[in-house]
């Protein structure tokens, strides 16, 4: 009972179900005053019931199902991207464990940046990050205009600088320029999701079709249920208008919502991945 209410309870926090409910409890008062005027109207054969709002229901089915899957594709695809940095990154402490001759502060530096370029990718989503927010740079001068940018830069110079020392070969240069790349190539994936939204003129026409259908239907049933017909709107509100929020919701999966990706936990694992990669024994088997 109480896992129940838990659940129940963060079902509810959830900032486009909230929504939903004020819109819901609005076409609840407007179908009740509806009704309402229906019964105590003189002429009630000015109401009959019209298939209208049926044939209308069915074409905006069609929206909505189209909107909510482009919505749910570009979550998705931000999930992935984001798993993605979460193999990358641990490929790469696993190359830069085995396959570098460098010293292990000059490695474990390297895997600090390699930690922080998450935490500074999710910050870049969310808003504007400086560089000093980063842990390790609280005393920096340095103050890029694209952080994530900054932290790549890093590391390729310290590629460069230990290929320059010999403490790295020709392959396993190619390794670790894998998985340096990739973290670029993340970053603008997810630019690209983040700074591309739905066009506006396709969400004004589905909403505006949403409104229209909701003002329409109370008239088309109410002869047929009566007092059932508030009941019935309400219903139908709340999971057209709720499907219509929760696109809206997801469409950009880099925020702080509950619907949104769990960005935080993703890179508190990262972290916790290269520091036990980084700090695991050596293996006691001989090639």
């Amino acid at each position: 009972m109480l896992k129940l209410l838990t659940a129940t309870y963060e079902f509810v926090r959830r900032q486009a179900i909230r929504r939903t409910v004020r819109w819901t409890l609005l076409m609840g008062i407007y179908a009740s005053g509806l009704v309402l005027w229906h019964s105590n109207s003189p002429d009630s054969t000015a109401h009959e019931h019209s298939n209208m709002h049926t044939f209308f229901g069915a074409v905006l089915g069609i929206f909505l199902v189209f909107r909510t899957n482009t919505a749910y594709d570009r979550w998705w695809e931000g999930r992935k991207l984001w798993g993605q940095l979460v193999n990358d990154s641990r490929n790469f402490a696993i190359k830069l464990r085995a396959c570098v001759q460098a010293s292990v502060d000059s490695k474990r530096e390297m895997a600090n940046w390699l930690k922080l370029f998450p935490v500074a990718l999710k910050e870049h989503l969310r808003g504007p990050v400086a560089l000093r927010d980063l842990p390790g740079f609280e005393n920096t001068t340095d103050t890029p205009e694209h952080v994530p940018a900054y932290i790549t830069q890093l590391i390729y110079r310290r590629i460069e600088h230990w290929r320059a020392a010999d403490q790295v070969g020709g392959f396993e240069l190619l390794f670790l320029d894998r998985h340096a790349a990739a973290l670029m190539d993340i970053c603008g994936a997810c630019e690209r999701i983040h700074k591309t939204p739905i066009a506006t003129s396709y969400l004004w026409i589905i909403r505006e079709a949403i409104a229209l259908y909701l003002i329409v239907l109370p008239y088309g049933i109410c002869n047929e249920y009566g007092p059932m017909t508030i009941f019935i709107s309400m219903v139908v509100a709340y999971f057209m208008v709720g499907l219509e929020l929760l696109a809206e919701s997801i469409e950009d999966p880099f925020g702080t919502d509950m619907d949104d990706l769990p960005l935080d936990s993703m890179c508190a694992s990262i972290a916790r991945s290269i520091d036990g990669i980084m700090s695991s024994p050596e293996p006691m088997t001989k090639i």
